[in-house]
């Protein structure tokens, strides 16, 4: 270039020329300048290296003034590292011909270099081409280049995100948790990412892409699958939901789902199948589940209906339907009706539900409604149904039809609360009652009067004319006792003979005296039993609540005490408890004391009576029973004080005390060789209703030694009248221990044959007042034959009570009953009375008829 002041002062400071000869043609008056000024980009005009000219875009971008820029060499202005590079560019734009090789790519992008900041700051990244302006001959002269220069910033930001968009694609195509494929038409794999690989059983797209180059027959369970799936998305273009059985590495079958697309040329071709797969195999191992639970909840005898959030109908099983009567078209998106609103409060079901909702769980006894039948009641689970997030979705309610258990629950209380023979209230319903009259009494300042009627000579009847005689005189006079009384009062059976009337909100006077006058008037007509007339009037003892007795106990005992009383005087048949008649009541109660000592002092003894055999007069057991040595009142027999052991509770300590002493002593007789088969102890029910009774057995049978088999325990029959499969659970539990049982008094209590079947007998023992009489009434030899037989169909051993004569036993033995117990063979004995019996017995097939004393 020129010399600057070689320049004509009209000419072009930019190209030297002037105006009729500059190289752009410029308007007359312009130059290079103005167009120059006047673009955004930065221009600057280097001449051996230095600047010449920059306009004002170059000089805002160099952070400098014009001034400044002027001579000052370009490359000084960048960093030190881009120097060379730059050089190199410059260098070519200078070369004859024209510009660097990157600055005439225009199609490449340009490359960023970085402005020195005078004032220290961060370089700035700016873009360069240089482009050589070659003007003609020049000799030696350098050519002059034009720098354009432009803020790299956009740029970059661009190279950014491309760069992250490429990033961000190649993660979502490799992180993705869907499988993504490309495949060839003709079965090979072109890309796969690492979900397909895993999805697939390999350890990388790399091992997948390198094993399987015939997709039909290498992935696919049916390869007809992927003939039909490149025919979808052939004549489709997409297929959507493609489900198919595919093989992984190892040779699992798993289920898969597609969603594909073809992509063709501009000549319509096929180039690949690119999509997605995904592992279906859990949803459909779900959906196989799901299924399943249908059939199941479908086949479950119990009702089950599930109840969405808005309180319809969402589904009900078969079950539910035939309970109801309704069927899935009457209940499926209707307002749920679980309950007969008329038979509960307002409300009900709202409660339910929102107790549901706050708890998790209802369960409960509601009345359901059949259609075009009655209501019937309903046991009912109802549970809530929550998703992942703890929300309430669904409600199920599992109900079953709980008509026949009522029916059962009320037949097994009424046999609980009800004498069986006539259907009057038993003891415990009517302690129950009397309770209440208490309470009643207490609030309502009124009284309540006790009426204990025992039928005098009832005895005979059943002696003279059978029990099944006196079972109906028991079934007339409860009826007449009815009709006596009110309502609203009670008449119940204690036992046997014995029968309570309690009358309720009684007022002052002797209310009780006139009732009972009545009720000897109603019994003083006769029955008619088997063509015979028959009388038997009561004698009545009448308490009354609060003036001579404040609890149920005392009103039952203080009318007892006058029922006796009563018994005294003869023709006066009834008469109310008095102070007088107190005394005895203190005598019973100083007796029940003596008896909470008499085990601390020893003063419980054992007397042992034997069970004999008929045929050879062995010894084929030892029955232990209890008594009482007082030392004020002497030997007191076990109907003086077991009842007060009963129903004071001593029965449990005394009968453990009786468990370990009999045998202890039968150890004793088995050390010395004499012992019988057996030793049997006496449960009585108190005993049986002890929760410790199974572990007191096994504790006795563990510190004692003896051989279960070798002790044999005694029920009575009241066993059946309590919790009968309670009863049952204790049975079995004692028979697990390995001992023998026996039904004690057979017949006399409240037999039941469903019950006798269902209890583990091994021995059924016939009461004495069965015996008794054989030799002359027929009826007692037709119950004793029907009990032996019986117990031998049912495969139990029998054993007769109170045999006191050669007759009896001949009769017994005769009926297949050989062995027996009772004064004919001997009466209980102490302990060394009879271990002497057992020493000194007699020889096989004699009975001496005179026993040992006692």
């Amino acid at each position: 270039m020129r010399p600057r002041e070689a320049m004509s002062t009209t000419a072009c400071a930019v190209c030297a020329s002037v105006p009729s000869t500059c190289p752009a043609n410029l308007p007359r008056g312009l130059s290079c300048h103005h167009v120059l000024e006047r673009v955004d980009a930065g221009l600057a005009l280097v001449n051996g290296g230095a600047i010449v000219f920059v306009n004002d875009s170059f000089a805002a971008l160099a952070r400098r003034e014009r001034d400044q820029l002027i001579d000052v060499p370009f490359l000084s202005l960048f960093v030190e590292d881009d120097r060379k590079l730059l050089n190199t560019c410059l260098n070519g734009a200078a070369e004859p011909g024209g510009a660097c090789g990157p600055c005439a790519d225009t199609q490449a992008p340009p490359s960023v270099y970085h402005l020195r900041a005078p004032d220290q700051d961060e370089p700035v990244g700016v873009t360069v081409r240089a482009q050589g302006l070659d003007m003609g001959p020049r000799g030696d002269t350098e050519i002059p280049v034009l720098v354009e220069m432009r803020d790299a910033t956009r740029e970059t930001e661009m190279a950014q995100a491309l760069q992250d968009s490429e990033r961000r694609y190649r993660g979502l195509f490799e992180h993705a948790l869907q499988g993504i494929f490309q495949t060839t038409p003709d079965g090979r794999y072109v890309t796969v990412n690492a979900a397909c690989a895993e999805i697939l059983g390999y350890d990388g797209p790399e091992d997948l892409i390198a094993s399987r180059t015939d997709i039909a027959r290498q992935s696919y369970l049916d390869p007809d699958a992927r003939r039909r799936f490149i025919a979808r998305v052939e004549e489709e273009g997409v297929v959507e939901h493609f489900e198919s059985q595919m093989l992984r590495k190892d040779g699992s079958v798993i289920w898969i789902t597609e969603n594909a697309r073809c992509v063709r040329d501009q000549n319509g071709n096929t180039v690949i199948y690119e999509g997605t797969m995904a592992d279906i195999t859990a949803r459909k191992q779900a959906d196989a589940d799901l299924h399943l639970m249908a059939k199941v909840v479908n086949s479950v005898h119990e009702g089950i209906v599930i109840i969405d959030r808005d309180r319809l109908v969402w589904g009900a099983n078969e079950a539910y339907q035939r309970m109801t009567g309704h069927d899935a078209a009457d209940l499926l998106s209707r307002p749920a009706r679980l309950t007969t609103p008329e038979l509960h409060e307002p409300g009900f079901e709202g409660m339910i539900l929102e107790q549901v909702e706050a708890t998790g769980h209802w369960v409960g006894e509601v009345w359901a409604q059949r259609r075009n039948a009655p209501p019937f009641p309903m046991e009912m689970s109802v549970s809530a149904v929550r998703d992942r997030d703890g929300t309430l979705t669904h409600y199920v309610a599992a109900c079953t039809d709980i008509t026949k258990r009522k029916r059962d629950e009320e037949h097994i209380r009424f046999q609980a609360n009800y004498d069986m023979l006539t259907h009057l209230p038993n003891r415990y319903l009517i302690m129950d009652r009397l309770e209440q009259a208490i309470l009643k009494a207490r609030r309502d300042d009124t009284r309540v009067c006790v009426l204990f009627l025992d039928l005098d000579r009832f005895k005979n009847i059943n002696d003279l004319y059978g029990h099944a005689a006196g079972d109906e005189v028991l079934k007339l006079v409860a009826r007449r006792l009815r009709q006596v009384v009110r309502m609203s009062d009670t008449v119940g059976r204690l036992a046997g003979d014995e029968f309570i009337i309690a009358l309720t909100d009684v007022a002052d006077g002797d209310v009780g005296d006139q009732v009972a006058s009545k009720i000897i008037e109603a019994l003083s007509e006769p029955f008619l039993i088997l063509d015979a007339e028959l009388f038997c009037l009561p004698s009545i003892g009448i308490t009354y609540f609060p003036d001579q007795a404040d609890s149920v106990e005392a009103l039952l005992r203080n009318a007892d005490i006058a029922m006796y009383h009563a018994k005294l005087l003869g023709d006066r048949r009834h008469i109310a408890f008095s102070e007088d008649m107190a005394q005895r009541s203190i005598e019973m109660m100083n007796l029940e004391n003596d008896l909470r000592h008499a085990l601390n002092r020893e003063e419980l003894e054992l007397h042992y009576q034997p069970k004999v055999s008929g045929h050879d007069g062995s010894v084929v057991g030892a029955e232990a029973l209890i008594r009482w040595r007082h030392p004020r009142l002497g030997l007191v027999g076990p109907g003086d004080f077991i009842p007060l052991a009963e129903e004071s509770g001593l029965i449990i300590p005394m009968g453990r005390w009786t468990l370990v002493t009999a045998c202890k002593q039968y150890m004793l007789w088995q050390a010395e060789g004499i012992a019988p088969d057996s030793v049997s102890v006496n449960v009585s029910m108190r005993q049986f209703t002890d929760t410790s009774l199974l572990e007191s057995v096994r504790d006795v049978l563990e510190t004692t030694g003896i051989p279960p088999g070798c002790l044999d325990l005694e029920i009575t029959e009241s066993v059946m009248t309590g919790n009968v499969e309670r009863a049952v659970s204790i049975l079995n539990g004692l028979k697990s221990l390995g001992v023998t049982l026996s039904m004690d008094d057979f017949g006399t209590g409240y037999s039941s044959l469903n019950y006798l079947k269902t209890f583990p007998i091994d021995t059924l023992k016939i009461d004495q007042t069965f015996v008794r009489d054989l030799s002359h009434d027929t009826k007692d030899a037709a119950i004793v034959t029907t009990i032996v037989t019986l117990a031998r169909n049912l495969g139990f051993n029998v054993i007769a009570e109170g045999v006191e004569s050669h007759d009896q036993l001949a009769f017994l033995i005769g009926s297949d009953c050989p062995l027996f117990q009772g004064y004919l063979a001997s009466r209980p004995l102490p302990v060394d009375a009879f271990t002497e019996f057992l020493r000194s017995r007699l020889p096989r097939g004699t009975v001496s008829a005179t026993p040992p004393a006692s």
